[in-house]
């Protein structure tokens, strides 16, 4: 059986934020999405590519980090980010921030990753 479970890091620029137990991330790392076109003989599949994700990532944060994520979220230049997995396997990527909300109730900041190029993956 895999060891899954509570993601353990994420560092972005350099800063390491603290996920929530809770946070279920949602990997779109297939390159392509793949259709299937109908035709009078064989089916065709068409290959659209797609840019590489990581949605669902809520931290938690207080009101300083929360601005200071919006900030580099604005910013035009390239972050680094990483990921730590509960198995110990790293994903990590340059890129670009997409922040979605900020929660005051409990410090939650959802973001999105979007990767220049692709994920570089750091197995366990």
């Amino acid at each position: 059986m895999s060891n899954v479970g509570t993601i353990r890091k994420v560092v972005i620029d350099g800063v390491t934020y603290d996920a929530f137990a809770d946070s279920d991330i949602t990997f779109n790392k297939s390159k392509y999405t793949v259709e299937g076109v109908a035709t009078t003989g064989r089916n065709l599949t068409k290959r659209t590519k797609r840019v590489q994700t990581i949605e669902g990532l809520t931290l938690a944060v207080t009101p300083a980090e929360f601005v200071e994520l919006v900030n580099k979220a604005d910013s035009l230049a390239d972050k680094t980010f990483s990921i730590e997995l509960a198995d110990g396997s790293v994903f990590k990527a340059t890129g670009q921030i997409n922040f979605e909300n900020y929660t005051s109730m409990d410090g939650k900041a959802s973001i999105q990753l979007i990767p220049t190029r692709e994920w570089t993956e750091f197995l366990a």
